[in-house]
């Protein structure tokens, strides 16, 4: 993948267009950016750790695998049926015990480290969740269920901080892993489906994205239908949904919140926007939080929505932040940094230049106080106007 340019968004190239900025900066040679601040693992090996969730909740987290019997799969390698998987975050009974899961499993990691960060002799130790693996589900209300879709050549782990955060706050999260346009997605027997770049990109950006979108009506079909693990059928309300995304995934938010009904509140995370989303009347909520990062053609596609959203709309800029803030990334890339040695004027480009920690602290506030409001009913003044609790908001509209 080459490097995103400044001012153009990343929309085919993906989230891992600029991991593989990386990649090509190990390959040249380049040391350390900066001091390395990484948190000590074992014989000084870099460990990289997630924020814990502030809710109430303790949290699970299962696997569900998903086929699309109405679809042929354009992207497998071999005629088949779309096949999906999605990784979920529930609120857990109280008292929920057990070792916490991976952040995504060995051999996904090992995949990632490799093929987007050219590290694959590095040692590393990959985050451990703060959701226990097929947890029984919390079953004394009925929760909110919050879809999510991950950027081009990103995965369903990637909003893991965001995603234990809403879900310890009441909601469940389903995340979608588009196969073959997600870097990796592990099945059972231990098939590894890895991205097909080629494949992808032979469809336009509008095709991509309906395609996508059908792959989040599956998730919630099959949400709707069951059979779910841990209980999961009991717990679900699905009169209130909601989608957020990252990148291309914020394009597959706009879409599907534009085709399905049954989704009732947006969130675009520094998205573009294409297909019939992109100029037609949105009578329900939307939230497009945008990073600090120039993006003309970006800002252009949301100037032009924006008079079509005739519904609840907010338009923020989280202050000093690059695209790869809005997703684990934000923490974890600096955490690893003597192994990764990102040049410094890439992790400022990509991450900015904020504290990494108060960036992910106010996304995991204000998406939730947004998904509280339009799913819970819970009135916030947050939303209204910017606060001195949180400067690295700012309100745009």
């Amino acid at each position: 993948m080459t490097r995103p340019q400044p001012g153009r968004p990343l929309t085919r190239r993906g989230v891992l267009g600029a991991l593989a900025l990386g990649a090509a900066t190990v390959a040249a040679g380049a040391g350390p950016a900066h001091a390395d601040t990484t948190p000590a693992g074992t014989a000084g090996e870099p460990r990289l750790s997630l924020p814990a969730p502030t809710g109430p909740h303790p949290v699970g987290t299962t696997l569900l695998y998903l086929t699309d019997p109405t679809r042929t799969d354009a992207w497998a390698p071999v005629p088949r049926p779309r096949e999906l998987r999605a990784r979920l975050w529930y609120p857990a009974a109280p008292g929920a015990r057990g070792p916490r899961a991976p952040w995504m499993s060995p051999a996904e990691t090992a995949h990632l480290q490799a093929a987007y960060f050219a590290v694959p002799d590095a040692r590393l130790t990959w985050p451990t969740t703060h959701a226990r693996p097929n947890a029984p589900a919390d079953r004394t209300r009925r929760h909110p269920v919050v879809l999510n879709s991950h950027g081009s050549g990103a995965d369903s782990a990637f909003n893991t901080a965001l995603a234990e955060e809403l879900a310890s706050h009441g909601h469940v999260v389903a995340a979608v892993d588009h196969t073959y346009d997600a870097g990796e997605v592990e099945f059972p027997g231990h098939r590894l489906d890895v991205r097909d770049k080629a494949r992808v990109q032979a469809m336009t950006d509008a095709e991509i994205v309906a395609y996508r979108a059908a792959d989040t009506r599956c998730l919630l079909d099959r949400l709707e239908s069951g059979p779910l693990p841990a209980g999961l059928h009991t717990t679900l309300d699905l009169d209130a949904v909601g989608m957020f995304g990252h990148s291309m995934g914020g394009a597959t938010t706009a879409q599907a919140l534009h085709d399905d009904p049954r989704i009732r509140a947006g969130a675009v995370l520094d998205g573009p926007l294409f297909n019939t989303s992109a100029t037609a009347d949105q009578p329900r909520p939307l939230l497009l939080m945008a990073s600090a990062w120039d993006s003309p053609t970006r800002d252009t596609m949301w100037d032009t929505l924006w008079p079509h959203l005739t519904g609840w709309r907010r338009r923020l800029t989280l202050t000093r932040s690059g695209h790869l803030s809005y997703c684990d990334l934000q923490l974890l890339i600096p955490q690893g940094q003597s192994a990764f040695a990102w040049p410094a004027d890439q992790l400022e480009h990509f991450l900015g230049t904020g504290d990494p920690h108060r960036a992910v602290a106010a996304q995991r506030t204000y998406l939730t106080a947004y998904f509280n409001l339009h799913l819970h009913g819970i009135p916030t003044p947050l939303l209204d106007a910017p606060t001195p609790r949180w400067p690295e908001i700012r309100f745009d509209a």
